[in-house]
């Protein structure tokens, strides 16, 4: 069967699999548009059939997108593609060759025992925002008009919780709890955790919430057009919004984005004695490596952090061995 017709069926087995696995929305169309990418690229190399391809033409295609630039963004435009974008294609090959072979239309998985090299990652362009800037940038949003209220009230949160865009953008009021100062948060891959809210962040909530503080099903932020509609702002548009603003208070910097107030949530809570057990709860993190990571944590901070937070016999410190920080340290 050629590519042409064949692309068609993948893609409707693929998206069986993955709802049958509850895989969310983004990352379904992140596996299919990966596909999609892979067959571009056969077709682009004369490759009609995919019974002929083998170990080698794989191996191309991997050389292939490990020196590919990438051409979308601001910040990347131009450098090589990260590791978890080439993680992503190749993800998507496999599972591409897994379910042909599933299916019978081939006799082998050229995939199989494969393992890639994959190359170092870039390093992440990110600006933590000092505590100061935060309270600066904050305290200048006007909030005697219904967007700039409801700005204050979006980054005061995101601030406050250390809320990735695309959670905010997916708040709906019955995820709130303002008595106990809580929200549930859905998170990557669907995964929900509750987290506290600061009192300010929970003071603006009632402010601009209004009268819409009892209608569960409503969005928490209305895009700035759709006040009628009581349609959500979308990630692109909370981001876009938040660069405005900068520029608006000459805050704007090259490596400064929504995301920087994440970051700084996380940076600020460690700096000032919070464990890092905690900041990983908070952002949702499966793994405490990547909040490691995420924060730039250095390894004497981190150290520091655990000798206070978990003293004696506690299991936790137990597992800081010479080996974990050394681990730690490298993610530096």
């Amino acid at each position: 069967m050629k590519n042409e017709t064949l692309l068609p069926f993948i893609e409707k087995l693929l998206s069986t699999d993955l709802e049958g696995n509850r895989s969310n929305l983004v990352y379904k169309k992140e596996v299919l548009r990966n596909v999609k990418l892979f067959f571009t690229w056969l077709e682009k190399e004369k490759l009609d059939e995919i019974s002929d391809i083998g170990r080698k033409e794989l191996y191309k295609y991997y050389q292939y997108i490990c020196e590919e630039k990438s051409v979308t963004g601001t910040r990347y435009k131009g450098e090589l593609l990260s590791k978890r974008t080439i993680n992503g294609r190749l993800l998507a090959v496999k599972k591409v060759f897994a379910v042909l072979y599933r299916e019978g239309f081939i006799k082998n998985n050229p995939l199989q025992n494969i393992s890639f090299d994959i190359p170092q990652d870039r390093v992440a362009l990110r600006d933590v925002i000092t505590e100061k800037d935060i309270s600066i940038f904050l305290e200048k949003i006007d909030t005697s008009t219904p967007i700039g209220l409801r700005d204050r009230t979006l980054y005061e949160l995101i601030y406050s919780s250390g809320l990735r865009v695309s959670e905010a953008a997916r708040l709906y009021v019955g995820n709130l709890n303002l008595d106990d100062r809580e929200i549930i948060v859905k998170g990557k891959y669907e995964r929900d955790r509750v987290i506290p809210i600061s009192i300010v962040a929970r003071d603006f909530l009632i402010r601009y919430l209004g009268n819409r503080i009892n209608k569960q099903d409503e969005p928490v932020f209305l895009g700035s057009r759709s006040w009628v509609k009581n349609k959500a702002m979308r990630s692109k548009e909370i981001s876009r919004r938040f660069r405005t603003l900068l520029l608006k208070f000459n805050m704007d910097a090259p490596k400064r984005s929504t995301h920087s107030i994440r970051h700084s949530t996380a940076t600020h809570l460690l700096d000032n004695g919070a464990s890092i057990r905690h900041v990983q709860e908070l952002l949702g993190h499966k793994n405490i490596e990547n909040t490691a990571r995420y924060t730039q944590v250095k390894m004497p901070l981190l150290a520091k952090v655990f000798k206070k937070y978990h003293p004696g016999e506690n299991e936790i410190k137990a597992a800081v061995n010479e080996d974990y920080l050394e681990k730690i340290g490298e993610l530096g």
